[in-house]
């Protein structure tokens, strides 16, 4: 029988508080011998449970593939299998397979069912999703089919108090039917099988973090691989022409479960930043690139990487390394999740000790703006030519933080009208706060000298890289994004400089926000065997990464519209201005691209501008000999050009079957 309770409003598959504390006690570890890279070898007890060609016997369902009996035109449907189909598994076939997963498989319903009218209708979980209770708690993270972009899904089950309108009813949309709950890699191979075998879409699931969509689709099979946990420290590790600490983590481990575990161990591991960061790091983060406040130091999250762990597109669970599928070790770091396979765990470099940071904040301003919203010391400016001016300095001054090995932010936000704000903050790893003051001292006069803004010059101060946290404090956005990587020829002269500050300043006076953060992961940052991988060449020799945030609330749209078809339309609209204020810095930065885990639906080019054209080739060949079948699938990942999801109402959701082009 399947498991109701979710119908029910109850989430069965979450462990309790206990649970999840002992849980974590027992993944959570020090490793105090040495031990070194080795074929297929399990990095936690979770991967020793596998599928056995033995169970397959009697559930052909579940039985593995073979990627050599594949060929190019071999008899697939047109489109992916979805609810609508005959050839859908019945009830008991669905029923079986829970039996197999001993129960692990899930039939959630969005999380906003509870605020719409009919069965699932609870006024108070309502409350608690609308009123932002639920951003304080983990409930986002530990729901199996919330992401953090849900427009992407297809707006049929918005959060709103408001469901007149187009929001009169709750469908699962782009969300996945079922989900299986993934303990072992037992389940990841008979969730990768179970799909295969039926021509049903499947996807990959772990903290929900990604931008573009990935995590989601209409009439799809997840793999939740949200409680493969573990961190384990490796005191010394060998691997080819590697030897030193390093850190198991498994798929699931989160940012926060990760910078506590370097403070009670003393150790430092390249993870996304901020103390509460919840986003996984042997997910989406470090395939996509993965970029950290030590990029410019260590590289990229890619980078850090001696040994991944997988199940692929065959069912089968394997290591990737630099001694063996070699292929798969190439591709995964750096070129895109989703793709390739189930990452289960991987290995990363480690250094001893904690890191420090210097740091120091400051923010200037135009317009009567609530000091809360910037950084201090913060300084009005009584024109916009004097702020544009700033901001000028401030993108001059951003190489020389990347140079030094530093990480910078600088956000533009506009405000209204003339009224925008700049608020920026530096951090130096490495570096003494007395160090830290005497670096940034210049840029300061700077500002006062060359633009006239009478700005203190504020006090640095220490932070430690690894703050502890809790991993609560996150909800999803109502937003979309576009992003791009400024190269370093933007640095050439003055005028290139200035140009790069004028096409900003146009993007944000059509009324957008404008998000920069500087550090160079050079190529010579990357050692010996570990420099070729799948990361983008023109990560390599970019100094900012920019993106481009739209201020429109995509929510609003389907509750101010009177139909579904104005919402996706004023929608279209807004996308399309978000393309054209892009454009503008598209323009100044030819022959560059974005960053693959946090760029727009519609990056143009975007082989090119994700992969580098020669680094996709490669790429591509990898997944075609890996994944004849096209079971991995992502919207603008390497090999997608093959498929499109086919939707309605013309947005670039996943509400609608994956079908062959």
């Amino acid at each position: 029988m399947m498991d109701t309770r979710m119908l029910r409003g109850e989430r069965p598959w979450q462990l309790s508080p206990p649970q999840m504390r002992l849980f974590r006690a027992l993944v959570v570890g020090v490793l105090l011998v040495s031990a070194s890279a080795k074929k297929d070898e399990p990095n936690f007890p979770f991967e020793t449970k596998q599928l056995s060609k033995r169970e397959t016997t009697n559930h052909q369902n579940i039985a593995f593939g073979d990627p050599s009996s594949v060929s190019l035109n071999h008899n697939r449907p047109t489109c992916k299998i979805g609810p609508q189909d005959a050839a859908w598994p019945t009830l008991n076939e669905w029923s079986k397979l829970n039996t197999t997963l001993g129960g692990r498989l899930l039939k959630p319903s969005p999380a906003p069912i509870v605020c719409y009218p009919g069965p699932n209708y609870n006024a108070a979980a309502c409350e608690f999703l609308v009123g932002g209770a639920a951003r304080r708690t983990r409930f986002w993270l530990d729901d199996p089919l919330s992401v953090l972009s849900p427009w992407t899904q297809g707006n049929t089950c918005l959060l709103s108090a408001n469901v007149s309108g187009p929001l009169r009813s709750c469908t699962q949309g782009g969300f996945p039917e079922y989900v299986v709950n993934a303990t072992s890699v037992r389940d990841v191979q008979i969730a990768v099988n179970f799909a295969r075998n039926n021509d049903i879409r499947l996807i990959i699931k772990n903290t929900g973090h990604d931008f573009l969509g990935r995590s989601s689709g209409y009439g799809s099979l997840s793999v939740w691989t949200h409680y493969l946990k573990g961190i384990e420290y490796l005191q010394s590790y060998k691997a080819n022409q590697y030897k030193g600490s390093a850190v198991r983590l498994g798929a699931g481990t989160e940012t926060w479960e990760a910078n506590n575990a370097m403070i009670a161990q003393n150790f430092t591991i390249a993870v996304p930043k901020l103390p509460t960061e919840t986003v996984g790091i042997a997910g989406g983060w470090f395939q996509g690139g993965g970029h950290s406040n030590l990029a410019s130091i260590w590289g990229l999250g890619a980078d850090q990487v001696l040994s991944i762990n997988l199940v692929t597109a065959d069912g089968r669970f394997m290591t990737a390394n630099k001694d063996t599928n070699k292929d798969l070790f190439f591709a995964l770091r750096g070129g895109g999740g989703g793709t390739y396979g189930v990452v289960t765990s991987i290995v990363v470099k480690a250094s001893k000790g904690l890191i420090t940071l210097g740091t120091a904040t400051y923010g200037f301003t135009t317009g009567p703006i609530a000091p809360t919203t910037l950084q201090n010391p913060t300084a009005n400016i009584t024109n916009t030519q004097d702020f544009w001016k700033g901001v000028e300095i401030y993108l001059a001054f951003a190489k020389k933080v990347v140079d030094a090995g530093g990480f910078g932010h600088g956000d533009v936000t506009y405000h209204g009208n003339t009224s925008f704000s700049f608020a920026g903050i530096f951090l130096m790893p490495g570096f003494s706060a007395s160090k830290t003051q005497e670096f940034v001292n210049p840029l300061f006069q700077s500002f006062r000298d060359e633009a006239g803004i009478n700005i203190t010059t504020p006090v640095a101060t220490l932070v430690t890289y690894a703050e502890p946290g809790n991993g609560t404090n996150t909800a999803p956005g109502s937003g979309a994004f576009s992003s791009r990587l400024l190269p370093r020829n933007n640095w050439a002269n003055s005028t290139s400089i200035s140009q790069t500050s004028s096409a900003i300043k146009r993007a944000v006076e059509k009324g957008f926000n404008i998000r920069t953060r500087a550090y160079g992961p050079k190529l010579d940052l990357v050692t010996g065997p570990y420099a070729a991988s799948g990361v983008s060449p023109h990560m390599r020799s970019m100094v900012i990464h920019l993106t481009v945030f739209s201020l429109l609330d995509v929510s609003s749209l389907w509750v101010l519209e009177s139909t579904p078809g104005e919402a996706a339309s004023n929608f279209k609209a807004e996308l399309a201005r978000l393309e054209d204020a892009t454009d503008d810095i598209r323009r100044v930065t030819p022959g560059s691209g974005a960053y693959y885990n946090e760029a727009g639906r519609l990056e143009p080019d975007w082989q090119e501008s994700f992969f580098g054209g020669e680094n996709y080739g490669r790429l591509l060949r990898v997944k075609r000999e890996r994944d004849p079948w096209g079971l991995f699938w992502v919207h603008k990942g390497v090999g997608s050009e093959g498929w499109r999801v086919e939707t309605g109402d013309g947005l670039t959701t996943n509400n609608g079957p994956l079908c062959r082009v």
